[in-house]
């Protein structure tokens, strides 16, 4: 007795012969290969440096406070994240302002109080986005994209961003 063959077999086999043969005979016509130009990054990190200082020091009562001078415009927005190193949670967040060329945070403490004696990653962040900063700031840096130096870089969005990183105990 011969056994039949099992109907998902039967239709996968009919699937196979449709692609190989063009899928109804019909010829493709053969496109060039091409590749989408991208801007050059690597050169959006050469210059002058955007964080001339960045210090970080502990208050009476443990908690931690960023400062910094920036070569960047009145009022921008950044970002002060203190976490582990090589962590990806926050353990303390805040933002400040730009204001005569420095900045600096409010205390810093984690959700249970004073982060400990230990080494913590500091981030410092900017979008050059409506979202993150004022028309004057975005008119100052063309949107970012007037900005080099260090740290100088495009977000997935191909927005410009400002990254800074600096491990230190504290």
């Amino acid at each position: 007795m011969r056994r039949a063959r099992p109907r998902c077999f039967v239709l996968l086999c009919a699937c196979l012969a449709l692609v190989a043969s063009g899928c109804g005979g019909e010829k493709k016509r053969e496109q060039p290969l091409t590749f989408e130009t991208l801007p050059d990054t690597a050169g959006l990190s050469k210059g002058l440096p955007i964080v001339e200082k960045f210090q970080v020091e502990r208050l009476d009562g443990g908690a931690l406070r960023v400062s910094g001078l920036a070569n960047l415009p009145e009022g921008t927005r950044l970002q002060v994240a203190v976490k582990h190193p090589g962590g990806r949670n926050s353990l303390a967040m805040t933002r400040v302002l730009v204001h005569e060329r420095r900045f600096e945070s409010p205390p810093l403490v984690g959700d249970m109080g004073p982060l400990p004696p230990a080494e913590y990653r500091f981030e410092v962040l900017a979008h050059f986005t409506p979202e993150w900063q004022t028309a004057a700031v975005l008119r100052a840096t063309d949107e970012g994209r007037a900005l080099r130096g260090p740290g100088i870089t495009r977000s997935r969005q191909g927005s410009a961003a400002f990254y800074l990183v600096e491990d230190l105990k504290r």
